[in-house]
Formats: C-alpha cells, structure tokens, sequence
C-alpha cells in the first residue's frame, strides 16, 4: 500500500514538474536525470511487453515513464544496423568493405524519429484536448515499441527479398499494433472516430519510416539473392 502511495506521489510530482519547468531546463541534465531512475527488473519487464503487440497494458508496469529504455533501445538498434547492413552487403559483393557511414545515417534517423515522431502524436492528441498522456510518455511508448525492430534487423542480414519484406511487414504490423493498442486503453473517453485518426497516423508513419529503412539499410544488389536467377539465365539462353 505504501508503495502504491509513492508511485502516485511520484507521477504527480513528474507532472507537477513537466509543467512548472521553463523550456531552458529541457537543456539540462538535471531535468532528465528523474527519467533515468529505474530497475534493470522493471526494464526487463517493460522489454518483454514490447514483444506482445496486444498487450495493451505498458503504462501499468511500474507506471511511472523512465527514458533509460528508450535511450540503450535506440544505442542497441544502431549498432545491430550497421553490423546487420554491413554482413548482408558482405554476402551480396565480393569487393566489400565496412561501411562506417551507416552509424551516423541510423543514429540520425532513430534520433530523429524517437523525438519528432512522438511530438506529432502529443500534438495529435493535444488536438483533441487529450491532456492524459505528456510528451515524455510518448517517447515512452515509442522508444518501448522498437524493441521488435532489433530481432528483425539482425535477420535482415538475410539478403534474401521475400524474407526481408516479410521481416519488414512483421515490424510494421507489430510495432504499429503495440503503439495503437495502447494508446485506445489510455483514451477510452475518445470519440471513436478520433481513435481511428490515431491509429492510421501511427500506421502511416511505422509504413513510411520501416520503408526508408528497409531501402537504404538492406537492399537487395543482385538477381541471385532475388532467388529468380534461374529465370534470368532461362531468359537469356532462349534469346
């Protein structure tokens, strides 16, 4: 009991917070150091949650939004994209090497997308005087909801087209899934129509963003690793 009573003291204290902070305290560290605070138990739990698109129920680990997970998601991701590009680039050429340039190319863009995705869904949600969830909750959420992202690039090494697209479906469909299943349980009061506004915004950004993904960091070079060399050479000899 005592410790339900402190977890709400702290909620309340972070919103407190949230609003009574000047925008030149986003610049300091102190600010984001009661966003750091947590168990490697509640980020295990929260991880594992990650992987069940229909969970609905992410808010109620630990209640409380931390940036910790987010923040070695992001770092992790990277760091698979690049070694996963750079193996599948290793089995399409003969004349490979290392491409360094992938580093700053995937921390630009999970950066980009782990900030400026979740400000569009506040303002969204802001729009239809939805107050319930703040910005740091969707960073929250979002940076939760790319922990599937990183099974799926490590198999994207695969330089194989139909198992990188069905790889690329399954991030998209579960990540999208995990993000719109737990939005509606925070916003029963929501008109329905609003939800669906929602969800097919979230939709649209999973689809634009895994797109850029999948055709700048594994692409297929070759009709070998399209798996229709077969035809090319059928193709040629008849002709």
């Amino acid at each position: 009991m005592q410790d339900e009573e402190e977890i709400r003291a702290r909620i309340q204290q972070l919103k407190q917070s949230e609003h009574e902070s000047s925008w030149r305290e986003w610049f300091t560290l102190e600010y984001y150091q009661q966003y750091f605070d947590v168990t490697t138990e509640l980020v295990l739990r929260r991880l594992m949650n990650a992987f069940n698109p229909f969970s609905g129920n992410f808010f109620d680990i630990g209640q409380i939004p931390e940036l910790y997970g987010p923040f070695w998601i992001l770092n992790t991701l990277i760091f698979t994209i690049t070694l996963s590009s750079n193996i599948s680039k290793k089995l399409q050429r003969e004349d490979f090497t290392f491409d360094f340039t992938l580093i700053p190319w995937a921390f630009l863009l999970f950066y980009s997308k782990a900030i400026i995705i979740p400000l569009i869904y506040r303002v969204v949600l802001k729009c239809f005087s939805q107050d319930k969830l703040s910005y740091i909750h969707c960073v929250f959420l979002y940076g939760y909801s790319t922990t599937v992202i990183i099974p799926v690039t490590l198999l994207g090494c695969i330089p194989h087209p139909a198992i990188q697209w069905m790889l690329l479906l399954y991030g998209i469909f579960s990540q999208a899934s995990f993000l719109a299943t737990n939005f509606n349980r925070e916003l029963q009061d929501l008109e329905k129509e609003k939800k669906y506004i929602i969800v097919a915004i979230v939709t649209i950004i999973q689809i634009s963003v895994m797109i850029v993904y999948k055709f700048y960091f594994f692409k297929t070079e070759n009709y070998e690793q399209l798996g229709i060399s077969h035809i090319r050479n059928h193709f040629l000899t008849t002709h």
